[in-house]
């Protein structure tokens, strides 16, 4: 899984708005390998930001879709690379816990080692920027590009998310993913694995070497006697810069056909 470099709306050849700023459009990106299938959630950045209780949700609410139409999977074992707001994070963890205890399923969750990061995620960004040749105006072009990106073996499943689907947990299970407690010890960018188990606990993996062996997290970790809930992320959507916000209107003649109202109606500051 990773996420795609940013995409910007409106996107076309007019020299006159090469130094607007633009609407920046996300698309979060896995790919299953078992099935061959590739899964997009979509949003701009009105509807919510790349903090990572962003990602946490979306890699929760993927897998619990994935372990619900499989409930015979006992295992899930995810690669990302070594980001740190996407992927290697407390929240992310408290999410695959709380997944791994619900379900009863053992999570490893293996970060790609920096300058080997080559995975099948960027094989799907390619195909899609490949498919960008015409002129972008609304995000909902991005939306038709994406479905229509892959054909075979299947087209990419899509979702378009707004700002009131975006949830966070109302608890954590622990604080931190260090691997260390001292000054000296292991730090969260020394990581390569962490292991969920439906017990509640948590252990990480410093090497991808055979020699390298599970060891328990050393951070307190609590394990609430029932499921933790999720709530409401952002209260409304999210405001954009009156700067990009007047730049947005500025371009509406050239793309005035093809906006409409879209950018009248971004909330802005």
């Amino acid at each position: 899984m990773d996420l795609q470099a940013v995409l910007l709306c409106p996107k076309t050849q007019a020299s006159s708005q090469y130094y607007k700023k633009k609407l920046q459009v996300h698309n979060f990106t896995l790919f299953n390998l078992a099935s061959k299938e590739g899964y997009c959630y979509v949003w701009d950045e009105s509807e919510g930001d790349l903090c990572s209780e962003v990602f946490a949700h979306l890699q929760y609410r993927h897998f619990e879709g994935v372990i619900q139409g499989h409930p015979e999977l006992k295992e899930i074992i995810v690669w990302s690379d070594g980001c740190g707001y996407q992927n290697r994070n407390a929240c992310v963890a408290n999410a695959y816990s709380e997944l791994a205890r619900k379900y009863g399923v053992l999570i490893t969750q293996k970060y790609l080692v920096a300058g080997h990061t080559q995975m099948e995620c960027d094989s799907m960004h390619s195909t899609i920027e490949r498919k960008i040749v015409a002129d972008i105006f609304t995000p909902r072009d991005y939306v038709i590009i994406l479905q229509t990106a892959r054909i075979r073996p299947s087209p990419y499943h899509m979702k378009v998310l707004k700002h009131d689907e975006f949830l966070k947990l109302n608890a954590s299970h622990f604080l931190s993913i260090r691997p260390g407690k001292k000054a000296g010890d292991p730090t969260v960018h020394d990581l390569r694995a962490l292991q969920f188990s439906s017990e509640g606990k948590v252990h990480f993996k410093l090497s991808f070497s055979e020699a390298s062996v599970w060891e328990e997290l050393p951070q307190r970790v609590q394990v609430p006697n029932g499921p933790m809930a999720w709530i409401r992320l952002f209260p409304c959507a999210l405001p954009i810069q009156e700067r990009k916000f007047q730049d947005l209107q500025s371009m509406k003649p050239i793309n005035a056909c093809r906006v409409s109202s879209l950018f009248d109606n971004l909330p802005h500051k």
